[in-house]
Formats: C-alpha cells, structure tokens, sequence
C-alpha cells in the first residue's frame, strides 16, 4: 500500500520508464505549471517529483478536490446508518431554515447534493452574500426539479454541514479513524468557510501524499487490510457516472464523462479534481493512480487539467502491460524525478533594455482604479530583482528572479486564511520570476503558494518614456486589487 511507501520501477509494474520520461517531457513542453505528482500501481509507488519549492512536507490546498472528501465522510455516515441518500437536506440542516423554503428545495436530498442536480444555487444575500449553506436554503434561484439536470453547485458545502449536524464533528474529523488507518498525518487541515464550517468545497490542505492515500483508498473501494471501512457498494456508485454532464458540445473525457458523488468520472477513470491541478485519477480497472498538485489558474478553464488527463492515459494507462526490465531509462527516470519538474518559462531572463530601466522610477498621473498604483521601479541585481511601488495600502514590494522563481513573501496581509472572509494579518508566501518576452516588453509573475493559491500576471512595455502597465488575475477571492490597466511616464 501506498501508506507504507513502497518505491518500485515503473518496469515491476507494467510500466515503462520511457513512457514515464515522455509523460514528464510532455508536461514541461504543454508549460503546466506541476508542483508535484505521484504515479502508483498497486499500492507500489513508481515515480513522486517535487518542482522547486514543493517537497514531500508541503501541505496544499486541493480547491474542489474538497468535495470528494466529503462525499467520503457521507459515505461513511450513510455506513454507519447515521445518514441516508434519500434524506432531504432540509431536514438535515433545520437549524439553517429561516424562512419556509421552496418547494424545490424541500425536495432536494443527500443524492442530489452529492451529484451536482440540486436544481437551484443560493442567489445573492446583501446581508450574508457568503453564507453559501443559509442561502442555498433561504433564498435559493430555482431552476429545475432536484435530480433532473447536472449544476456545479454548493452541494459539497451543504454536506459539510449536514455531516457536522449528524456527527458533531467536521468531515475531516469525522474521517479521523479511516485516515489513521490508511496513514493520512494529521496536518491535513481545512480552510473554514464564512459560516464557520470546514469549507467542504474547496478548503482542505494537504500533502501529495497525504492525498495519495486518500486516492488509493477510493481506488480499494473502502478496504484496508481485509477490512471494508465504508460501504463498498456507495464508492462503487461514487465512483461511476450517476448524472450526465456534458451540457454542451465542448465533450471532453474529464469533464464530459459523468458524474459520481461528488467525483468526477471518465471513460476510464474517477477523478478528484480542483481548481489548479489538483487532480487525483483512479483508473479503478488497472489499480492505477495519478496525484498530483500544482497551480494552472488562468490556463484555461479545464484545460490543462484535460492535457495531464489526457498525457497520463496516452502514455501511461493506454501501454501497462509486459515491458523490458529497468535498464538505462529508469537510472535517466531516477535522475529526473530528482531533479524535479521544470517550471514554465516564457521569454528570457535578460534583455538589453534591462539597463535603460534599471533603478528609474515611473509615475501614473492617472492610476487604474483598482490597482491604485501611485508610481513603481524595477531594481536588478545579476539574477534577481525587486519590484517596489506604492499601492492604496502604502509602499511595497516583491522579489523575483530573472529566469528562475524566488520565493518571498507577498506584501499584502489583508487576504484570508485560515477562515474565509477573515484577513490573515500575515504576509503568505510566494514566489515570483521575471522574463523578457520582447526587446522591451517584462512579464513579472508572482504566484501565491501558501493557504491560497493563485497568481497575478504583469505585463510591463516600454515605449520612450512611456510605460503600459497590464495585470492580469486567476486567484478564489484574493487578489483582487491586482489587476487591471494603467499608462505611466518616466519620473522626470
């Protein structure tokens, strides 16, 4: 098993080191920013690399990859004969009600939050916009009859609730005796929501292979051991496709496939999947499984998350089978999976015109309203660099690298943290790199990689004296004031 980490060849399982090799050449050439991933068969693991700045320790947030763990903790209240999937949500969540609700929502139960068909959202309270689980239930927008049509939804924040109403305890909590079995540590936490609940839609922070385990534990289908932790036949249903999805001629295999509970499911595969990459494929058939981390916000809406999908099951899945035993490949596999994964570049680390901007200071008589930027200045030293300027919150400023990342501290402590809507009162970390992408056009890019993660993209083109600032955003509810357009001279 996974938790006893077993480090195999990829040629003992079927596999070639050379298909593995090209999976991780592919990755680097489609520039997807992979923190980290984890490739096991079996229980044996045969191949984990970390990019720069990730290692085996790192906790991450996992975004909608959340949801699956809840719907393992529903699976195990339903095993434990505390829950049903025929149970509506309203009389789950009663202490919620404030107003007598629809009589949609009065319908709605267990299975249809777990497969995305509520038939209604929670529309917008001016009051309480946050209270996803209230607002689900007071003041929902119907749409259709719960069970008939597939809405990405709060249905995973609904659960969250309901499991902490009929056990007392968070989901994560709740899954406590089921993770000390499968080796999950204890640092896997959860980002609370606004209402003070575990935000089960996108909160938790764990470790790859903290997250692996879980995997391998949907892929066994609840058994450990000889032992059958939560009823086989609800993750046989969670695992294959409850709902039709594809709501429009944009087929993909990840996300046209179907829906389980709360999991996502593909011809071949059922899928954790969350915003940036955190992806965790079960190809329940071949006892294969592909973790991994990263940060592709603002590469396209499932996009690249299809490009790994598609790369694991072309290269990997697609050609298990009897292969050549390890020889000069797996010592080149062994000496990259060192080494670690290759970030994505996109210009070069110096430019001629880095001297002509080197310490000068440029003004915007006329600031972009959200950014706020009163002035900025580039400072360059051999290979890294500072960019300082003053915002609406005072002067700032951010390291980077030219041509490699650098890892600091983003210069704003109004972000959440640990509670949605709460502002950390910390700085959290990041890591920044900037390239020449034209004689005279910078790319500054700063990722978050802390409790949040996301990253905003500056774009810096000169022209004479003149200056064109473009910021451009992919982050859940953070930065925020770190995008937009503004024109700024040379300080004369």
């Amino acid at each position: 098993m996974i938790n006893d980490l077993n480090f195999v060849s990829p040629e003992s399982e079927g596999i070639s080191s050379s298909n593995v090799l090209e999976f991780i050449k592919q990755v680097e050439y489609y520039k997807i920013n992979m923190h980290s991933f984890i490739l096991a068969r079996n229980g044996n693991i045969i191949a984990e690399s970390y990019a720069q700045h990730f290692d085996k320790d790192f906790k991450h947030r996992i975004y909608s990859s959340s949801k699956s763990f809840v719907a393992l903790a529903v699976g195990l209240a339903v095993t434990e004969g505390k829950m049903k999937l025929t149970d509506k949500v309203v009389d789950l969540l009663k202490n919620y009600l404030k107003t007598e609700p629809t009589k949609r929502v009065k319908q709605a139960t267990v299975y249809d939050c777990l497969t995305m068909s509520l038939g209604h959202t929670g529309n917008s309270n001016p009051e309480n916009p946050n209270n996803w689980i209230e607002n689900n239930l007071n003041n929902a927008n119907d749409y259709c009859a719960p069970g008939t049509r597939f809405i990405y939804n709060s249905g995973a924040e609904l659960m969250a609730a309901a499991i902490k109403e009929v056990t007392g305890k968070e989901f994560l909590d709740y899954l406590r005796p089921i993770f000390d079995k499968i080796g999950v540590s204890k640092d896997v936490w959860c980002v609370k929501n606004a209402e003070n609940i575990s935000w089960g839609g996108s909160g938790v922070v764990i470790t790859l292979r903290d997250f692996a385990k879980v995997g391998e534990f949907v892929l066994n289908l609840g058994e450990v051991n000889g032992e059958q932790l939560i009823d086989r036949e609800y993750l046989k249903q969670a695992t294959s496709m409850q709902i039709f999805n594809c709501v429009t001629n944009n087929y993909c295999p990840l996300k046209g496939g179907g829906y389980g509970y709360l999991m996502w499911i593909t011809p071949n595969a059922a899928c954790f999947r969350g915003m940036g990459l955190q992806q965790c494929f079960m190809f329940m058939d071949k006892g294969l499984l592909f973790v991994c981390q990263g940060d592709t916000q603002g590469a396209g809406v499932d996009y690249q998350d299809s490009v790994v999908y598609d790369l694991v099951k072309y290269h990997i899945y697609d050609k298990i089978g009897k292969v050549k035993k390890e020889g000069k490949a797996y010592e080149r596999l062994k000496a990259k999976l060192a080494s670690g994964i290759n970030r994505p570049m996109y210009g070069k680390p110096h430019a001629d015109y880095e001297s002509v901007v080197n310490g000068k200071t440029y003004e915007f008589p006329e600031p972009n309203p959200v950014m706020g930027w009163k002035w900025f200045r580039f400072d360059f030293n051999g290979d890294e660099g500072t960019i300082t300027y003053e915002n609406k919150r005072g002067e700032k400023q951010i390291k980077f690298g030219m041509g490699k990342f650098v890892k600091s501290t983003f210069p704003e402590t109004h972000y959440y943290d640990v509670k949605r809507d709460e502002p950390s009162g910390r700085e959290q970390d990041c890591e920044a790199v900037v390239e020449w992408v034209e004689d005279k056009k910078m790319l500054l890019r700063v990722h978050i990689i802390d409790t949040n993660f996301g990253n905003t993209f500056g774009q810096f083109s000169f022209k004479g004296d003149e200056v064109t600032l473009i910021f451009n955003v992919r982050g859940e509810f953070f930065l925020e004031d770190y995008v937009g357009s503004a024109s700024g001279v040379l300080k004369g």
